[in-house]
């Protein structure tokens, strides 16, 4: 992958890590949700099933974004998109962790995929850095 290229270029790259930053920390809030929830403090229509749902309907949004950027650059096979793709598929499967016929979270796997998601986003930082160089 090269080199940033553009003024252009490099104000939506901002963007999108921007962005990056921003899901990141409503994908997080919607893991503390899920200990609110368990415990009880939720209001009553907070479930986990409508958490899911608004945790689906937010990477959905995010997803789109990053393929815009990745389509408008020509990025689809880069070490960027690939980085990109794997941190997606970790925060997708970490909503794997609900049980919502039983109402309950399986913790070892929450806090199994929270470092997996945290893993993938070092590499998508790193290789975004790399696109600066």
């Amino acid at each position: 992958m090269g080199k940033i290229n553009g003024k252009n270029h490099l104000l939506e790259t901002n963007f999108l890590l921007e962005r990056f930053l921003i899901y990141r920390e409503v994908f997080s809030e919607h893991f503390k949700t899920m200990k609110v929830i368990e415990r009880g403090e939720a209001l009553r229509y907070e479930t986990y099933s409508r958490l899911a749902d608004n945790y689906t309907v937010n990477v959905h949004q995010f997803v789109r974004m990053c393929n815009k950027y990745l389509e408008k650059y020509n990025l689809e096979n880069s070490s960027l998109a690939d980085s990109l793709n794997q941190y997606l598929m970790e925060v997708i499967s970490a909503i794997n962790c609900l049980d919502f016929d039983k109402n309950l979270i399986d913790h070892r796997q929450l806090e199994k995929a929270k470092e997996k998601i945290r893993s993938t986003e070092l590499q998508f930082m790193s290789t975004i850095g790399n696109l600066a160089k």
